[in-house]
């Protein structure tokens, strides 16, 4: 029996292109931004292979495991859009209840 789209398309995804077209099209449409300092691949590649959150220091989850609060987390200003960190999913939420002005201090 041939494949379905969706058989092709999950394969795909789980392809290191695959990921990489899924993860910096959804960036893009959550509004991050590419800047002078690093493009959409360096910053996939950073949150790829980073193993611990930036803020806490906790262990991140592997990049295809299901959502948790040790889930990678492209944190970055809602209001300027330029990247931040790479957090856990716990210290991303946090962040955003605690920094709703868009300040990119970090």
């Amino acid at each position: 029996m041939p494949k379905t789209n969706a058989e092709y398309l999950h394969e795909y995804r789980n392809t290191y292109e695959g990921l990489k077209k899924y993860i910096i099209d959804k960036w893009k449409r959550c509004g991050l931004i590419e800047t002078d300092q690093y493009t959409y691949e360096e910053l996939f590649d950073a949150w790829l292979w980073c193993p611990e959150c930036e803020n806490c220091g906790c262990e991140l989850a592997p990049a295809r495991a299901p959502r948790s609060s040790n889930s990678r987390c492209m944190d970055h200003c809602h209001k300027t859009r330029i990247f931040r960190n790479i957090l856990c999913n716990a210290c991303n939420v946090k962040r955003e209840f605690y920094e709703p002005s868009g300040n990119t201090g970090v």
